[in-house]
């Protein structure tokens, strides 16, 4: 995509698959911003997807050997942090310091304490502060908040929601709850609008593809304020492709979000079709148009110096945290 030299200067914090993913996204297919500066602590890395976006936006990017470095350029008013989870609370009270606006992807911390600490001083900015929780920008999901919002189909009566990666080597069983079920629980406190009082994980005969740290499967049954009990089910070596689903049960329909994107809505005893096709391996494939519109949000947030009403606020990245952290109190002692 044509950039131009007013546009928003955008510096990406983390070269990594998120990174690199919003980086190019952001290149392709964003109006009114470009990225202007990427730091990794793996230079190489940097450079290369530096490289890249420079091909895809005709723009030179900057590389900085640090942090630091890339929040002095006045020239970027806005960062996207995508480093290690441990490192997001750090970075993004960093990135506050320097006036920036910033979209930090999820978790908003990696544990209930940096979580509070970093919601206060985000809560005390001036500056435009998004987490990346894109499925709130995912057109099914946005749908299914619809229709449950509309009381079409009554109350919702319990949830089930399904989360598979293909592979994960370096995953805890922690991880499972702070980086993987965080997604499923600020959804369904999206979709309700209303708090998760308890979580508990329940766990199962483990994959031999599991390493010596991970407990893979589990499932984390969560309650809502209201009684709602919501069912996550994780596997992070499932080994046949990426699945993420959710189905909403309520008084008179059930609400299916399937692998593909659609939302299917199951009533009066019949079950339409259902897409069928090969499934993605990762996230960014599935939800590439959720995180594509998530990115256009931010930069409209930037412009309106407001943020835009799809988005996870600091608070809303604090609540996920604090509920996941019970999860976490819930495994065995070595595996926390």
């Amino acid at each position: 995509m044509k950039k131009k030299a007013s546009d928003i200067c955008i510096g990406v914090i983390g070269a990594g698959i998120m990174g690199s993913g919003h980086a190019l996204y952001i290149s392709e297919s964003v109006k009114g911003a470009r990225v202007a500066g990427i730091y990794d602590a793996n230079a190489t890395v940097a450079k290369k997807v530096a490289s890249q976006v420079k091909k895809a936006s005709s723009y030179p990017v900057a590389v900085y050997n640090s942090i630091e470095s890339l929040l002095a350029d006045k020239n970027i008013t806005a960062v996207i942090i995508a480093s290690p989870d441990h490192l997001h609370a750090e970075h993004l009270s960093k990135a506050l310091d320097a006036g920036k606006d910033v979209l930090c992807e999820k978790p908003l911390a990696s544990n209930d304490s940096d979580a509070k600490k970093v919601a206060q001083i985000a809560n005390k900015s001036k500056s435009i502060v998004g987490i990346g929780f894109m499925r709130r920008f995912d057109p099914a999901y946005l749908e299914l908040k619809r229709v449950i919002r509309s009381g079409k189909y009554g109350k919702v009566l319990q949830i089930r929601c399904t989360s598979r990666n293909v592979s994960s080597p370096t995953a805890t069983t922690a991880m499972l709850l702070t980086n993987v079920a965080v997604h499923e629980v600020d959804v369904i406190r999206w979709l309700l609008e209303e708090e998760i009082k308890s979580v508990n994980v329940n766990l199962t005969k483990v994959t031999s593809k599991a390493n010596s740290r991970l407990l893979d499967p589990i499932s984390v049954n969560c309650y809502t304020a209201s009684g709602v009990l919501a069912t996550i089910d994780i596997c992070a070596n499932s080994t046949y492709g990426y699945e993420v689903g959710m189905e909403v049960i309520t008084e008179k329909a059930s609400l299916v979000i399937e692998n593909l994107g659609d939302l299917t809505v199951v009533k009066d005893f019949y079950l339409p079709n259902r897409k069928s096709g090969r499934l993605h391996k990762d996230w960014m494939g599935r939800f590439k148009p959720a995180y594509i519109a998530e990115l256009n949000a931010f930069v409209e947030s930037i412009k309106k110096r407001k943020l835009h009403p799809n988005f996870a606020t600091a608070n809303d990245g604090l609540a996920a945290s604090i509920a996941c952290g019970l999860g976490v109190k819930s495994l065995p002692r070595h595996h926390r």
